[in-house]
């Protein structure tokens, strides 16, 4: 709960509002994909690839490059 809170702070310094309101509707609906899109914020921010809030375009290019690496296991019975 306390790491989460944490996160929320990194993400109100680093995203615009309009990013921000997306992020969260991400979390209302997928908690996972909204802990890995920040994850990767949070270690572009200390990497010092983010320098300044990122706007709505720029985190649907982030949500997009999530997308594309994502792993797809098909089971057939």
């Amino acid at each position: 709960l306390e790491t989460l809170k944490k996160i929320e702070i990194l993400l109100y310094k680093i995203l615009e509002p309009e990013a921000r309101e997306r992020l969260n509707n991400i979390r209302l609906v997928n908690m996972e994909k909204y802990l890995q899109v920040a994850s990767i914020l949070g270690n572009l921010y200390q990497s010092g690839r983010i320098t300044e809030p990122l706007d709505d375009d720029s985190l649907k290019d982030v949500l997009l490059q999530t997308n594309k690496t994502r792993d797809f296991n098909i089971v057939r019975k």
